[in-house]
């Protein structure tokens, strides 16, 4: 199971997928106050699962076993039980059928989509990340201090100034790190301290926010009418 881990807003309440587009079933089944046991339970879940394993061995032959449903334990964004894409849209009919439409819907789009451009852009920002590290640590050496790891910490926006694990970043939030990161290189470069760089940077993510949010109506996803 992928590890890169995905949030999706369902009517304001986040949903976790992965990029391989597994379910986080715990989390989803919380949103409807149930939780996936009572699922799994069912006979009618026992039957499908069997037949689906068996089908889906028929056509693995010389392969790997296949699994369909694994569990997380811990207290991070992995914790939880994990459905297999072939298992989710099940599961999530069983919990209401506006969400059955909308996990299929997500799926569809982690399943089909260019992973390519996904990949592209967490090499760059990784490239970024690596670039804005050393203009810190070439600043601080300057000014006679030694660079400590949450130096750079500090230094890895996200548009809220805060930590987070880039594998679980879309795309575009990707490029918008990315941007964000050259920029303060450049503040760095002129001598500007952190405030006046934080403060320049939120005036610069609101600056991009706006134009991505204008370019969306400008150019409305497919089957969609502006």
């Amino acid at each position: 199971m992928s590890a890169r881990i995905i949030p999706f807003d369902y009517h304001g309440q986040v949903v976790t997928f992965n990029a391989d587009g597994w379910i986080n079933a715990t989390v989803a089944a919380a949103r409807f106050g149930k939780v996936p046991n009572e699922w799994l339970r069912l006979s009618s879940t026992d039957e499908y699962l069997k037949k689906l394993a068996s089908r889906m061995a028929e056509s693995n032959t010389g392969k790997s076993r296949i699994t369909l449903m694994t569990t997380r334990r811990g207290n991070t964004a992995n914790s939880g039980t994990w459905l297999h894409p072939k298992l989710a849209v099940k599961f999530a009919r069983w919990l209401s059928v506006d969400f059955e439409i909308w996990c299929d819907e997500q799926i569809d789009a982690l399943v089909r989509g260019d992973q390519a451009s996904w990949q592209q852009a967490r090499q760059q920002s990784a490239v970024g990340y690596r670039g804005l590290c050393e203009a810190l640590a070439i600043a601080h050496e300057e000014s006679g201090k030694t660079p400590q790891r949450h130096h750079f910490i500090n230094e890895a926006i996200t548009g809220q100034f805060a930590g987070r694990n880039r594998d679980e970043l879309t795309a575009h939030e990707l490029l918008l790190v990315t941007l964000i990161e050259i920029r303060d290189v450049l503040l760095i470069g002129q001598g500007k301290d952190f405030a006046a760089r934080k403060a320049s940077l939120l005036r610069y993510v609101q600056s991009l926010t706006a134009k991505h949010l204008r370019s969306s109506e400008a150019y409305p996803a497919r089957g969609q009418s502006k």
